[in-house]
């Protein structure tokens, strides 16, 4: 009989529905493959842990924008936030490494996530404490959960939308914040940023023509991100474009629109 060393007991489940065990004898180089274990997320360096948790983020985003009000789906996403927030806060954290393992061709659940990612990174440089992050990347991750209730020819139609198309589009704001409530989210911040996100401080934004500071901060950060990830991923009928001309366009084209200091923060961020 071969040394107890040389075997590993393992369970699999049969057609049946019963486990049954057998032995694995272990030769040669076959020993290595069966017994390496995952690396634990305490031993990885900042590169591997921010790959691993955009990674199971945007598995988790994507369940949660198919199927937005499974409650298991929320409280999942809940902790994808929960783990990003941790990342950022990390001290060897950098955004830029994490940009570089995003995913920048647009689709709505990977863009939500990357918002996620912009907008807690811009709110710990803003100094805000991890609860307000942990809301604050909520409410980034769930901002465009509306767009769920609008039909998909439109939210993956390829180039400019019909003024009639745009007015439906217009409307996800608001789906997002009765689908949030319908799950049970109830802290105002949270809601507020998920309406209020497409607000303008020019009160040209919708759905109730907000200005200035009468936009919550959160919407206005999200806001901000919003733009600069739609701006800075790739569509079908347009490139992406670098972050130094995103950030450029925003400044000189939207300098009505958005909050000039969050932005001019961004900037600094990225430097």
């Amino acid at each position: 009989m071969l040394n107890n060393k040389n075997v590993i007991r393992k369970k699999i489940q049969m057609d049946n529905g019963k486990k049954s065990s057998f032995d694995v004898y272990l030769q040669g180089g076959a020993t290595a493959d069966i017994q390496k274990k995952p690396k634990n997320k305490h031993d990885m360096n900042i590169t591997e842990k921010s790959e691993l948790v955009y990674k199971q983020a945007t598995d988790i985003v994507d369940a949660l924008y198919k199927n937005p009000e499974n409650l298991a789906n929320y409280q999942k996403a809940q902790d994808a936030v929960r783990e990003l927030v941790a990342l950022v806060l990390d001290n060897d954290f950098a955004l830029r490494s994490l940009m570089s393992i995003a995913t920048h061709d647009y689709y709505t659940h990977t863009h939500s996530l990357n918002v996620s990612v912009y907008a807690v990174s811009l709110g710990m440089f803003l100094g805000l404490r991890k609860r307000d992050l942990r809301e604050l990347g909520e409410a980034a991750l769930l901002h465009d959960l509306g767009k769920n209730k609008i039909k998909t020819s439109i939210i993956n139609k390829d180039g400019k939308l019909t003024d009639l198309e745009y007015e439906e589009v217009k409307h996800h704001s608001e789906y997002g914040f009765e689908i949030s409530e319908h799950i049970g989210i109830k802290n105002k911040r949270i809601l507020e940023a998920i309406k209020y996100h497409h607000e303008k401080l020019d009160g040209s934004g919708y759905p109730d023509g907000l200005k200035g500071e009468d936009i919550p901060l959160f919407a206005r950060i999200i806001g901000v991100c919003d733009i600069f990830d739609a701006l800075s991923s790739k569509r079908s009928y347009k490139d992406a474009m670098q972050t130094f001309d995103v950030l450029k366009l925003m400044k000189t084209k939207m300098k009505d629109e958005l909050d000039m200091e969050l932005l001019n923060k961004m900037i600094t961020m990225f430097r």
